[in-house]
């Protein structure tokens, strides 16, 4: 079975039982959480969980462990356990990404990255949600990042979706146009 459809099944029944249990949230926040420990110094973590030469025993001795300083939900150590049980550590990224998603579109939230020239204002970052919300139609959170080469304007990224009112978009049209 291919990675990708088992990280959604993971995630599936993970999302499940966080709409009954009404903790869709946490379990997500647990999730990147638990992400970020494994990526502390360099990923260590990550290559001790990965080590071939470690049993499913001595595996999920050091899970437990590093459960132990986390506070997470009982449902996230649970379901991180059940992936050490299963050997499915390794999916653990791809369903983390899934359930993002699949969180975000029960909630009616969607992603998005926009792109500015300089670091936007308050008032600025408020005025593009609210666009962004206005022709999405849901909630939209946004991270921003800077790029000095946009020399202006913004590029915003929701899905697949890619909105460029930047001034060097407008440069390459016109030098395009131009060179016709």
């Amino acid at each position: 079975m291919a990675d990708g459809s088992l990280a959604r099944r993971y995630a599936r029944a993970l999302l499940s039982l966080g709409v009954d249990q009404g903790c869709i949230d946490q379990l997500g926040a647990d999730l990147d959480t638990f992400a970020g420990v494994l990526d502390q110094d360099d990923g260590q973590l990550r290559g001790i969980l990965n080590n071939p030469g470690l049993t499913t025993t001595e595996r999920k001795n050091v899970v437990v462990a590093v459960l132990k300083l986390l506070s997470l939900h009982q449902l996230s150590q649970n379901f991180i356990n059940l992936l050490v049980d299963k050997s499915r550590l390794g999916v653990f990224d791809g369903i983390r990404r899934a359930y993002t998603d699949m969180a975000d579109e029960l909630a009616g939230r969607v992603r998005a990255t926009v792109t500015t020239a300089a670091p936007a204002g308050l008032t600025t970052a408020d005025q593009i949600r609210k666009v962004l919300e206005s022709s999405t139609g849901k909630t939209v959170l946004i991270d921003f990042l800077v790029d000095p080469d946009l020399i202006g304007g913004i590029v915003a990224q929701v899905g697949d979706t890619v909105y460029d009112a930047s001034i060097r978009a407008r440069l390459q049209n016109l030098r395009e146009n131009l060179s016709r």
